[in-house]
C-alpha cells in the first residue's frame, strides 16, 4: 500500500516535469535494486523463513521490520545498487558472529527523478541521486523509504 501512494505521488509530481523525466510519468521510474547487509537468523538447518526473527542483530530483519526508516537510513539515505554482482563479491563481513551470512535484499523501488551528485545542488526537485551518469550509476540514493518495497532475500555463503 505504502508503495502505491508513493507511486501516485512520483507520478502527479512527474507529471509537471514531463519533458525532463519522461518515464517518471508511466511508473515513478521502478527499478529492481539491490540493497547490501547481513543476516543472523540463517541457520544451517532452516530451509526457509516465513516470519522475522527477534535477535537485534539481524540487520535483515531489522531493516524489513522497519521498512527502511532507521536513523542511519534517516541521515544517509537508502543505498541500492543498481547490480547484484558487485555485492556478491563483496567479502567484507559487516558484522562477526556465529551464523551471521552476507545477503542481499532484492527491492521494488520508484527511483523517481534521478540526478547525479554533480547535479545536485543545481536541481531544485529530486527524488534519488545517482553516483554517476544515470544511465552508468553503480547504485542510486533513496530518501523515501516508502519509495522501497523488499521482495526477496538471498542468504550468501
Amino acid at each position: 500500500m505504502r508503495s502505491l501512494k508513493s507511486t501516485e505521488r512520483l507520478k502527479k509530481k512527474s507529471y509537471e516535469q514531463y519533458k525532463r523525466h519522461p518515464r517518471t510519468i508511466v511508473d515513478g521510474n521502478e527499478l529492481l535494486l539491490f540493497y547490501g547487509t547481513t543476516m543472523s537468523c540463517c541457520g544451517s538447518n532452516i530451509k526457509q523463513v516465513f516470519e522475522l526473527c527477534k535477535d537485534p542483530t539481524c540487520r535483515v530483519c531489522r531493516l524489513i521490520q522497519s521498512g527502511f526508516n532507521t536513523s542511519y537510513n534517516k541521515k544517509n539515505g537508502i543505498q541500492l545498487n543498481l547490480d547484484s554482482g558487485e555485492l556478491s563479491e563483496n567479502k567484507t563481513v559487516i558484522t562477526k558472529g556465529k551464523n551471521v551470512k552476507r545477503a542481499v535484499i532484492v527491492c521494488r523501488t520508484i527511483a523517481g527523478g534521478v540526478v547525479t551528485m554533480d547535479d545536485i545542488e543545481h536541481e531544485e526537485v529530486y527524488d534519488s541521486v545517482g553516483t554517476g551518469p544515470y544511465s552508468k550509476s553503480e547504485y542510486l540514493i533513496l530518501q523515501n523509504p516508502s519509495a522501497v518495497l523488499p521482495c526477496f532475500i538471498v542468504a550468501l555463503s
